[in-house]
């Protein structure tokens, strides 16, 4: 899954998509606004609600396998996701260890969907299986969608839009427990940690 994320370098979609009113995250938490693509960029609340439902589900991913089958999804539109970086947790003993994975403040976009809910506009982000390289850290990972396929995906085009040069490139560290606290949106989320590894942990295995 993926349950934060950043979003830093807004020079660079600002010189692809004109000037964006967003400042400079270090830890998008469902429920906060995010940046996504449509027929424009816009803002757009991170947590999606079917129209007919009774109250609010506030869902934050959606499996990319079974997007087309879960009724919760059956009319919701396509949009892209504008991010920098996001944070995994791995399971180990009694505590979770976060991780940042990055392409050193490089631009990339999430597949997501969108739609309103009592007037208010929500989306999820799209996941799917996680390459091999991230599966010791989660199995699941944020759907990276091709430039070349952008207009696939918001189109809802039956293609692999999956941005798999992307995907092999990201690289990941482990980072602080500060990152924890969604109050907490400052550099030291993203930073490398010094912080000790619990006892017996084996944060590979």
């Amino acid at each position: 899954m993926c349950g934060r994320f950043t979003l830093r370098n807004i020079d660079e979609l600002v010189s692809r998509y004109g000037s964006v009113n967003f400042d400079p995250s270090y830890n998008i938490s469902p429920g906060h606004k995010l940046l996504a693509l449509t027929d424009k960029l816009q803002e757009i609340e991170w947590g999606f609600s079917p129209y007919w439902a009774n109250k609010p589900f506030n869902l934050i991913n959606a499996r990319i396998e079974t997007l087309n089958e879960k009724p919760s999804f059956s009319n919701s539109n396509r949009c892209l996701i504008a991010a920098d970086g996001w944070y995994e947790w791995k399971e180990s003993q009694d505590q979770k260890q976060p991780f940042f994975h990055h392409l050193n403040g490089e631009i990339f976009f999430f597949g997501g969907i969108f739609g309103g809910y009592r007037g208010k506009v929500g989306c999820a982000i799209v996941t799917t299986e996680a390459i091999d390289s991230l599966k010791p850290i989660h199995e699941r990972m944020p759907l990276i969608v091709s430039k070349s396929h952008f207009k696939n995906w918001l189109n809802g085009d039956e293609v692999d839009c999956m941005d798999s040069n992307v995907s092999k490139q990201i690289v990941k560290h482990r980072v602080s427990r500060h990152v924890n606290n969604p109050i907490n949106n400052d550099p030291k989320c993203v930073f490398p940690t010094k912080e000790k590894e619990g006892p017996g942990e084996d944060l590979f295995s």
